[in-house]
């Protein structure tokens, strides 16, 4: 699953695992035959299930996952008999059901156990739901489809809803016959049902052994468009579509064409076949996460599929090819071979997320991805890495509640990272080869953590676990502090500590050693070092520049001593950046510097002179990384009057004279990624205060509004609504701003991507009540905003310093509105909670918000409200710090 969200306690797994809660061993699913009719007008289905059973113990009573259903019949098939359930019993706290029997279920026979059931089909998108959609009449219409990841199988029938219970099925739908009834495998028969043609019932293949929350099916009006792969490495073509509502399928072709590539690419790696007759990818209106990999039928949120090449932004080219290969990445790695319980879900979404970019690296190399990767997806990790609040990549699991707070950026992005970290270690060809190994080994079974350590052990001739089990096993990463090794110049001392964006580790924090490759770059040669205790002395030639870390391979930051750190300064004076050449370098020298301010190791003042030397820079990622931390640092001193005009001025010194030269319009022939430095050029001198770009910005956007859509590129739409917002001088023209972004989200002329873009400005910049109040009400507005997009806002209002307040506020006077609205949505509440207060840098107010959420049941949040918290501590711990410095260097420009 792609998630959009991406303990405490730093437990040892193997002390915990008998705390999990778990089904009784008694007996074992072998096989499902599963029967459902769903009705889409009154949002009833009902549905029958036979489980084929071997019994393990002996037991008169069986136990199995059910939530939120009505049980109308069960019993069991044993001896040719059939025995009714004498009890039906649910706990709601373990969703578990329990069915007893008067006949004693023997060890070693094999039963059937039949259970008739209704359910609802819901509108909290998960288990079996239904999606809302404006049909060809502007009536509201709906669809059924499922999402049972992590837990929620059990939502749509009785089942053993754990990971490591796999089993075959055998599903049958009955729907309305002038609807597309989809399953995991092809249909086998579609007939009319009860001699009505209202009704038809399509059966499907059995499935191979796979775990219950991979099964899925999708009812609804449904169009495609499909293509078959090369069958190169699969050894036959696969049918491959994308299925969308009606009048949208063309914007699916982006996505076919990845998909049908990156099948026959991933059977070619991994040197096992695809292994399912056809894979169908669909497009859901209401869908929580970005896409789900039901193994053969992928479902997605619609931005995450479709992209429309006249009328979409670039960003969305780059995403929905990127989301596609993760999927289809899973269906090998996750869906052939599963984690065993959801301590090990980064074995999942880590390497999906490694391979889907090594995917679409392979397909689109002018995108440099793994450029684009070390300066976004691993800073990212590495952000949420450095809270004490963080977890490990093997974080204990007990409760199925805590299950949907690891599908985080430690579990996708610190998981690929550490990934990366071991092919480079590796080697590309021996990694693969032992990825074909595990894949092989375990094939239609289950797999630990340990287990894939093993086969690239196995396949390199190395113990890849001792490397590794830090990595995975410990929360955070290591600081690695250089300096000279005293009066030999020659030398470096280089030592390891846990790193804390809080800056203040207590000894008993910093009990992890870490095994860190080096990678130290010198000119002309690499110093391939391996630092593996607290503090080692490693030669390098005197008097010359270096890097460590070189291309950001590895899962650590570096602080450098000042007279180190003005040796790399000094090397971006050079015309090519001298040992800095690598753009990855440059980008992470930046990251560095940016958070170590805030961490206290370096300060704000060196960053912001380090930045002017960028005057030249070209490169889109640099610049990226760069506004990231320029973002930041507005921010956070964004209340102080003296401060902001001068880092605006750094930021248009560096952003508007590229801005000039780039223009406006996209050049013929020019690489796709000069689509994204013109954006954000154009971005960040704009909201810096750019006259030229403010001038052009209000043209383009009077001209867009007014109807000539083609003086604004869909790529700039976001920038220019951002800035249009942002400069506005009076409260009526910022809502009559407002209100055409509006317009333009409900628009269905736009794609989807374009919507969302607009919806995704309406808070940013804003600063008068009238608007302010009017988005805050779009939060709970069921009716205008999808629950799915509603957390958008909280990012936005709580990133904007006239807003952060009348957000927080609002939050807490809604509080139960907002809970019930987001419950049932994945991390949704939670991204809500964290964008609101990451942001938040004054004492005060985050004194009164703990005090306020310790009155609340946050578990289902703890992990983001605990890290949103301790950012904003951070905050205020900085401007304390770094108050009087930065007056004192705003004062001298």
């Amino acid at each position: 699953m792609l998630a959009l969200y991406y303990s405490h306690e730093n437990t040892v797994l193997a002390d915990i695992k008998h705390e999990r809660q778990v089904l009784p061993t008694s007996v074992k699913p072998v096989h499902y035959d599963l029967n459902l009719t769903p009705d889409l007008t009154t949002f009833q289905y009902k549905g029958s299930v036979k489980v084929n059973l071997n019994v393990l113990n002996d037991t008169s009573v069986i136990v199995l996952n059910a939530n939120d259903l009505t049980i109308d019949k069960a019993m069991i098939f044993m001896d040719n008999r059939s025995h009714l359930a004498t009890n039906v019993q649910f706990d709601n706290q373990t969703d578990q059901l329990t069915l007893s029997f008067k006949k004693k279920l023997h060890k070693g026979s094999s039963v059937q156990l039949f259970i008739k059931f209704q359910g609802v089909l819901n509108d909290q998108m998960t288990g079996f739901y239904r999606s809302s959609f404006k049909n060809a009449n502007g009536d509201t219409s709906y669809l059924a489809t499922t999402q049972f990841e992590a837990t929620d199988a059990r939502r749509a029938f009785p089942c053993w809803d754990e990971p490591s219970l796999k089993a075959t099925f055998d599903v049958t739908l009955n729907v309305p016959s002038n609807l597309t009834a989809l399953s995991n495998m092809d249909v086998i028969s579609d007939t009319p049902l009860g001699g009505t043609d209202d009704l038809k019932t399509v059966k499907y293949a059995t499935t191979p052994l796979m775990s219950t929350y991979l099964l899925a099916f999708v009812v609804g009006p449904f169009e495609y468009i499909e293509g078959y792969t090369s069958g190169e490495y699969n050894g036959r073509p696969i049918k491959t579509r994308v299925y969308t509502l009606p009048g949208l399928s063309n914007q699916g072709r982006h996505a076919l064409n990845v998909a049908m590539e990156t099948l026959e690419y991933f059977a070619k790696v991994f040197d096992l076949p695809y292994p399912l007759p056809k894979l169908d990818m669909v497009a859901i209106p209401d869908f929580d996460a970005g896409a789900m990999e039901n193994w053969g039928l992928v479902t997605f949120r619609t931005t995450a599929l479709l992209y429309d090449e006249k009328k979409s932004a670039f960003v969305y080219k780059r995403s929905t090819a990127y989301t596609v290969a993760h999927e289809l990445a899973h269906q090998w790695f996750g869906n052939l071979v599963t984690m065993e319980w959801w301590d090990h879900l980064w074995l999942n979404e880590g390497f999906a997320t490694w391979v889907g970019w090594f995917a679409i690296d392979h397909i689109f190399p002018e995108w440099q991805v793994w450029t684009m990767f070390a300066t976004q997806n691993m800073q990212d990790a590495l952000n949420l890495d450095g809270l004490r609040s963080s977890h490990p990549i093997e974080v204990a699991v007990n409760n199925p509640s805590e299950i949907h707070q690891i599908f985080d950026s430690i579990s996708y992005l610190k998981g690929a990272s550490v990934i990366r970290m071991v092919n480079s270690w590796l080697t590309t060809n021996t990694f693969l080869k032992g990825i074909h190994n595990y894949l092989n080994q375990h094939r239609l079974g289950n797999a630990a953590t340990n287990d894939l350590w093993s086969a690239l052990s196995d396949t390199a001739g190395k113990n890849v676990s001792e490397f590794m089990n830090t990595w995975t096993q410990k929360t955070g990463y290591p600081i690695i502090n250089v300096d000279l090794n005293g009066d030999n110049k020659n030398q470096i001392l280089v030592t390891q500590t846990r790193y804390l964006l809080t800056g203040d580790l207590g000894k008993d924090e910093d009990n992890t050693t870490w095994w860190v490759p080096l990678q130290i770059k010198i000119p002309g040669a690499i110093k391939d070092y391996t630092l593996k205790e607290k503090s080692q002395t490693f030669d390098i030639p005197e008097n010359v520049p270096f890097k460590l870390n070189q291309a950001q391979a590895s899962l650590y930051r570096v602080n450098y001593s000042k007279d180190l750190m003005t040796r790399l300064i000094n090397e971006l004076k050079k015309p090519d950046n001298g040992i800095l050449s690598d753009p990855t370098d440059r980008a992470g020298i930046v990251s560095d510097l940016g958070i170590l301010s805030r961490s206290g190791e370096q300060s704000t003042v060196t960053f912001l002179n380090a930045a002017t030397e960028f005057k030249n820079e070209k490169n889109y990622f640099v610049l990226s990384e760069l506004s990231n931390q320029f973002e930041y640092v507005g921010l956070l001193w964004q209340p102080f009057d003296t401060i902001k005009p001068h880092l605006d001025k750094i930021r248009r010194d560096i952003f508007a004279p590229l801005a000039k030269d780039l223009g406006w319009e996209s050049k013929q022939d020019e690489p796709e990624l000069n689509k994204l430095l013109r954006v954000l050029a154009i971005s960040e001198a704009g909201l810096a205060g750019d006259p030229a770009v403010i001038t052009e910005t209000n043209l383009r956007f009077q001209k867009f509004i007014n109807g000539d859509h083609t003086t604004l590129s869909p790529d700039l739409r976001s920038a220019v609504y951002k800035i249009s917002l942002t400069q506005a001088k009076t409260e009526e023209e910022e809502n009559k701003i407002w209100e055409s972004l509006f317009e333009i989200y409900k628009d269905t002329t736009f794609p989807t991507d374009q919507s969302i873009i607009a919806l995704q400005s309406l808070g940013y910049g804003i600063k008068y009540n009238s608007t302010i109040t009017k988005t805050l009400n779009l939060i709970t507005d069921e009716k205008q905003v999808r629950t799915q997009d509603a957390w958008m806002f909280f990012k936005a209002l709580g990133s904007n310093y006239h807003t952060r307040d009348p957000v927080i506020q609002f939050f807490q006077d809604n509080y139960d509105k907002i809970f019930q609205r987001f419950k049932k949505s994945m991390g949704s509440i939670g991204n809500a909670v964290n964008g609101m207060i990451s942001y938040v840098s004054d004492p005060k107010t985050i004194e009164q918000l703990e005090k306020f959420f310790s009155t609340k049941d946050v578990k289902e949040y703890s992990r983001s409200l605990n890290g949103a918290l301790e950012k904003a501590k951070v905050n205020a711990a900085q401007i304390q710090r770094e108050k009087q410095d930065m007056l004192k260097w705003a004062a001298t420009k």
